[in-house]
């Protein structure tokens, strides 16, 4: 079973997409770096190398915890 901290999850995934939505991350820049770093611990959480497809278990992951969020309240 993985133990993992859903509130860094979240804010990972965020993060993820605060950086990416505009498409403007090129080059070697700070914000280039960052979404390096993000996707590689998105990964870790993951089990995933590739960082699409670690982005998508991680949404996945968030949306099965929220359900069963929801479900015992």
């Amino acid at each position: 079973m993985r133990l993992i901290n859903y509130d860094a999850l979240r804010d990972l995934v965020h993060e993820h997409h605060r950086l990416t939505r505009d498409g403007s991350v090129r080059g070697g820049g700070p914000d280039s770096v960052r979404v390096d770093d993000v996707s590689y611990t998105l990964g870790v959480y993951t089990g995933h190398r590739d960082p699409a497809a670690a982005l998508r278990e991680a949404r996945r992951l968030l949306r099965a915890h929220d359900a069963g969020y929801r479900r015992a309240a």
